[in-house]
């Protein structure tokens, strides 16, 4: 059967669900209304389901715990961030009606979609080769969530064969281009909150005092040195900050600091290394400048995103066969995921679809206040879930993956992250 056409005509179904997510947006962890709203989705397209406390939800289509088992990804959070009325060129044809919260991560898009794609596939379940397993994920934003879900498929002892998730893109990929790169596509993180204890004085006598800004000082300059001075020219990594808070008048010297920020890599044991410097860094230089610290958050260093060569040859030739849409070349992005957790656990890929249109003003970068999206894209998503599942399904071919030898939660204990 065509995929594409079945998507087709779902299409302005697609457009009015991410509609109404989008003007409903939900920050992670508060994501209650936005479950409620896949489930009564799936319950009426009858399709099972199971929710996930603090996870999400699961549908299942077609098969048994014996059958091949493909799972296909969506995330549900928005940002804490307020949405612009206008995209790069025009006004937004749907606004959030939620102040400061806003979906410009194109969340709402990947619900939509894969929601759409398990009622096709529910319709056409006889001809599924196996079964599909729909993953709605929550509190993708604050990375931790997917454990939850991941945790239940290992305990319920829910066999998965392989994963496939989406991403929406405005800037660099045209509405009807997908991107479906082999290796790590998105890079891991390691993140820190980190606060200095000096001593605070008056400005007339810093003599007296012991400024933690001196300290931080000296600490910023020497972990901006570490991909450089640590890290091999041909091994990417990247440091930035996010966060500097300290003092409150010109002439007080303040007694604390904090700082936050995080290294980004494609390779996991760069971040290990990365981290192993910046402690290192971090007690040698404060005892140096005599003053206190302490490690408030500590994130990773996470997973990049993999993708198996054999699952992104499917999903390009999935795209291949698709009317109206094309492969298109796309840079690893240091962005993060928390997918990446999946596709560490199962064999999977990853795929970005583009939603750029010049005429539209849907260009501007994910999570950015302007970011806007061309609906018309939207079909070929579903589209694309729908044609790997069975694709997945149908193939034959082995799939080498080196599998993690470990439960979920072994190894979000490895990469440092903590979740209850």
């Amino acid at each position: 059967m065509s995929y594409i056409g079945a998507a087709e005509k779902e299409k302005e179904n697609i457009i009015s669900m991410r509609r109404y997510l989008h003007e409903n947006p939900e920050l992670s962890q508060h994501e209650d209304n936005t479950v409620k709203f896949v489930c009564e989705k799936l319950s009426q397209y009858g399709i099972n389901y199971t929710v996930v406390p603090k996870g999400g939800v699961l549908g299942f289509i077609g098969g048994d715990n014996l059958s091949k088992t493909v799972m296909l990804r969506a995330d549900m959070d928005a940002l804490p961030v307020d949405e612009n009325p206008c995209n790069l060129k025009q006004k937004k044809q749907c606004l959030s009606k939620v102040k400061g919260v806003s979906h410009v991560c194109g969340h709402d898009s990947h619900t939509a979609m894969l929601i759409a794609a398990g009622k096709i596939l529910k319709e056409h379940e006889k001809d599924i080769n196996g079964r599909v397993i729909l993953f709605f994920e929550r509190a993708e934003e604050a990375g931790g969530n997917i454990l939850y879900l991941l945790r239940y498929l290992y305990e319920q002892k829910i066999r998965i064969d392989g994963c496939f998730g989406v991403h929406v893109k405005g800037d660099g990929l045209k509405t009807g281009q997908i991107a479906v790169g082999t290796g790590s596509i998105n890079a891991g993180g390691f993140g820190f909150e980190v606060t200095i204890k000096g001593k605070g004085g008056h400005g007339s006598a810093p003599s007296r005092a012991n400024s933690p800004i001196d300290c931080f000082v000296a600490l910023y300059q020497a972990f901006s040195l570490i991909p450089v001075k640590y890290i091999a020219a041909d091994e990417a990594c990247s440091f930035s900050l996010g966060k500097v808070q300290s003092g409150s008048k010109r002439n007080i010297i303040p007694d604390t600091l904090e700082f936050g920020g995080s290294f980004r890599f494609y390779e996991h044991r760069i971040g290990v290394k990365a981290k192993a410097e910046f402690m290192r860094l971090l007690a040698s230089i404060c005892a140096s400048y005599e003053c206190g610290y302490t490690v408030t958050k500590e994130i990773g260093p996470t997973l990049p995103l993999v993708n198996n060569a054999a699952c992104a040859e499917i999903a390009r030739n999935t795209v291949r066969n698709m009317e109206n849409a094309q492969l298109a070349a796309f840079p690893r992005s240091m962005g993060s995921e928390s997918f990446s957790a999946a596709q560490r656990l199962y064999p999977g890929a990853f795929a970005y679809l583009g939603i750029e249109n010049d005429e539209l003003g849907s260009g501007a970068a994910n999570h950015s206040p302007e970011f806007d999206i061309d609906e018309n894209a939207l079909y070929l998503g579903s589209a694309l879930e729908a044609g790997y599942a069975v694709d997945f399904l149908n193939n034959t071919e082995k799939i080498v993956f080196d599998p993690y030898n470990g439960t979920p939660d072994d190894l979000y204990r490895e990469i440092c992250y903590k979740v209850e």
